[in-house]
């Protein structure tokens, strides 16, 4: 199966695994593999088309979501460039994953998993009153952000840790190998804090009485973002197998 001319080689190395997802599970021997497994049989390029379709679409709302922030930003006074330094970190010890944890970064993700854990109960609480102001399809037409955003919700934490981890290994052992992954790992963390911030800018159009809390959330993914993006340069050019032109 492997030999196959139409597979991506490691295409699966740097991917979020949502397969579901994905726009190339007929190409990827990974997903091959467990649809066997599964008896599932092979991915269908119609499935993959859609999820091109559902991607683009989001991208299209990342967009939106930027000017959103800086000008959300601008109106609480906020500078939306204010971050130009990497986060202080101390020197690497003996226990890079303990250090990889205590890291900024990864602290502002494990802050994220819990600022989105509080949100969803203050909506639902208010729900039935929303549905009966706005009888709209908006339970429908969120449903697809609301998944992307708890789909990432955990996501994003083990993969800044592991970048992280990687970057300080590095710095003890000089190894370009470990840098590589790094960068790798941190892309895959920045795309799905892109794709989060895509999907609560939509919920941020639909949930008028919660907007307060949603700005609170897309200006720490943006912080959060950015701050990866410093300490990572060279994150955003990595090109992942098959998943990036």
């Amino acid at each position: 199966m492997a030999d196959e001319p139409d597979l991506i080689p490691g295409i699966y190395i740097y991917c979020d695994r949502w397969c579901d997802r994905c726009a190339f599970t007929s190409r990827c021997l990974q997903f091959r593999i467990e649809a066997e497994e599964r008896d599932s049989g092979d991915a269908l390029p119609d499935f993959d088309a859609l999820n091109v379709q559902f991607w683009h679409e989001m991208g299209e709302a990342l967009l939106k979501t930027v000017r959103l922030i800086r000008e959300i930003a601008i109106q609480e006074g906020i500078d939306p460039d204010d971050l130009q330094h990497e986060p202080a970190s101390s020197e690497p010890s003996e226990s890079l994953l303990r250090d990889a944890r205590e890291h900024p970064c990864a602290h502002a993700a494990l802050l994220y998993v819990g600022m989105v854990n509080d949100w969803f109960p203050v909506v639902d609480e208010g729900s039935d009153a929303e549905e009966e102001s706005s009888p709209t399809h908006a339970s429908r037409s969120l449903e697809e952000p609301m998944q992307v955003i708890r789909y990432y919700q955990y996501f994003i934490y083990p993969k800044i840790v592991r970048a992280v981890e990687g970057r300080l290994s590095q710095q003890v052992s000089v190894h370009a190998q470990s840098d590589t992954d790094a960068c790798g790992t941190a892309k895959v963390a920045l795309i799905a804090i892109d794709r989060s911030l895509a999907a609560w800018s939509l919920m941020y159009e639909e949930f008028p009485l919660h907007q307060d809390r949603i700005i609170s959330i897309l200006l720490h993914l943006d912080r959060l973002r950015r701050a990866v993006e410093v300490i990572f340069p060279e994150a955003r050019a990595f090109i992942r197998p098959g998943l990036d032109g």
